[in-house]
């Protein structure tokens, strides 16, 4: 199976990078699609031995959740957020291939994995969460939907730290509009020293309107080596054509020892080139709060481009963004191009 794993990554890496994303993301709406154009890009390759790895790979079952998901939740899964992988039956690992280029030529590479584990015995209420992340700077596999909040000090945000983790998930609560779980588990700092944690997470979501939709979350989260902190996320989506959306995302955490408020706004333009391809255009700031005054510490501008590369299972996503920051009063931007292959195992 590793054999297998790395011999696809090595075969997908080189075709990511020697000619990109296919050209269906440009394709004129107005033109027919052929049936071709439609299919994923390494759907559409003839060699018969990349054919052979990607088949020995497939995987042929679907999740299936009991959560109504709207437009908005369906473009973050497509861009790979896990929120709602609470709600699917079934198990799923997960590994990234980030690779990050920055102007003055530094560049980090990494392979991480995290795998969620259904224990179907217990009416998919349980499940088994596996992560490991190596390396600082990758920790955020999927940049675009984590807030990237950059403290002050030695804090992180709740769900940046999530390297080497171990834990049991329960979900109490699962309707139309609402989903709760509890994770109990631990994190090891340096790799080896355990730090017991347990997090309460509960999300709601509402129809404002018939193209409004509100979505809130609250994070209660308390830690051996941190202590406790709370995290609240306020979304707001509209969709204003089929193929357009518009997103507001404010991002919240507090961690009581410091006593300060990490804050992340988040504007997001959503673009839904075709059945495989789609594009989010944003702009990201952060702020330090606490008792004695408010900083602005950065701000970025970028497009995250993704496409389905084989059947539902490969992904392939590429994010130029320009970054400001308060260190240097914002007078020089920083440059980077981040380029990441996604595959996703279940069964």
């Amino acid at each position: 199976m590793q054999n297998a794993i790395i011999k696809a990554l090595l075969i997908s890496s080189g075709l990511f990078s020697a000619i990109g994303f296919s050209s269906t993301g440009f394709a004129d709406d107005s033109k027919p699609k052929s049936e071709s154009e439609e299919k994923p890009l390494l759907e559409r390759v003839a060699n018969p031995k990349i054919k052979s790895y990607l088949s020995s790979l497939s995987s042929a079952q679907a999740y299936v959740g009991d959560y109504v998901q709207s437009t908005g939740e369906r473009l973050d899964r497509f861009f790979g957020s896990d929120v709602l992988d609470v709600t699917h039956k079934g198990s799923r690992l997960i590994v990234y291939t980030p690779f990050t280029l920055y102007d003055n030529g530094d560049s980090y590479s990494s392979i991480n994995f995290k795998a969620q584990i259904d224990l179907p015995r217990t009416n998919h209420r349980w499940k088994l969460l596996v992560s490991s992340f190596e390396g600082d700077e990758e920790q955020n596999v999927n940049s675009l939907n984590k807030t990237e909040i950059s403290p002050s000090n030695t804090q992180q945000t709740v769900d940046s730290d999530s390297q080497n983790t171990l834990a049991g998930r329960y979900l109490f609560q699962v309707s139309k509009n609402a989903i709760g779980h509890v994770d109990l588990g631990l994190k090891f700092i340096n790799y080896i020293e355990p730090n017991p944690y347990v997090k309460y997470k509960i999300r709601y979501k509402k129809d404002l309107t018939e193209s409004i939709e509100a979505r809130t979350t609250q994070n209660l989260y308390l830690e051996r080596d941190r202590g406790f902190a709370w995290e609240g996320q306020q979304v707001f989506d509209y969709q204003y054509q089929p193929k357009w959306l518009a997103r507001s995302q404010t991002s919240t955490t507090w961690w009581r020892d410091d006593a300060e408020v990490l804050l992340n706004q988040k504007a997001v333009l959503f673009e839904s080139v075709s059945s495989i391809t789609a594009r989010a255009y944003f702009v990201d700031g952060n702020w330090t709060i606490d008792n004695q005054n408010a900083i602005f510490n950065s701000v970025a501008l970028g497009m995250n481009w993704r496409e389905k590369l084989y059947q539902d299972w490969l992904y392939g996503e590429l994010e130029p963004r320009v970054t400001w920051t308060e260190t240097d009063n914002f007078n020089e931007p920083i440059y980077s191009l981040r380029l990441m292959l996604e595959m996703h195992f279940y069964k």
